[in-house]
């Protein structure tokens, strides 16, 4: 019975995360304007970096959907790795150049950037379960 309440804790776990990603979107980061607001913003100047603004929702996303996969059949653990992975690479790309503009401004930090950082790092406890738990045989 505790092997079960583990497992759905962690399930859990790495469901928070990717929603907690996915919030960080209409949460302020910096500035007063949340990142969907910023989006629309820099989509009528310069549309080829506004669509950085979207990157916590899309990792969200599909760190979210990888998650479901885990939950529905626990075969398919590589597989969510991988699009969790996938998911990763989006934020780390959103962290590493959207708060590197930003860097002035980190004493700044909204909401958003604290729920965006606990669910990436949220995600990559969940990436380091599904890794290192190892399945039961039951018997038969």
């Amino acid at each position: 019975m505790q092997l079960k309440k583990n497992v759905v804790c962690f399930l859990l776990l790495g469901l928070i995360g990717p929603v907690l990603l996915i919030l960080s979107e209409f949460f302020m980061w910096f500035s007063s304007y949340n990142l969907v607001e910023l989006f629309i913003i820099t989509t009528f100047a310069e549309i080829e970096n506004s669509f950085l603004f979207l990157f916590p929702l899309i990792s969200g996303i599909i760190c979210l959907i990888a998650n479901m996969l885990v939950i529905y059949n626990a075969e398919f653990r590589i597989k969510t790795v991988i699009l969790s992975f996938v998911g990763l690479g989006f934020q780390l790309i959103f962290f590493i150049d959207y708060i590197s503009q930003e860097l002035g401004f980190l004493s700044n930090a909204g909401v958003g950037v604290y729920l965006g950082g606990f669910g990436f790092f949220l995600i990559i406890i969940n990436v380091i379960y599904i890794l290192t738990r190892i399945e039961r045989d039951s018997g038969g």
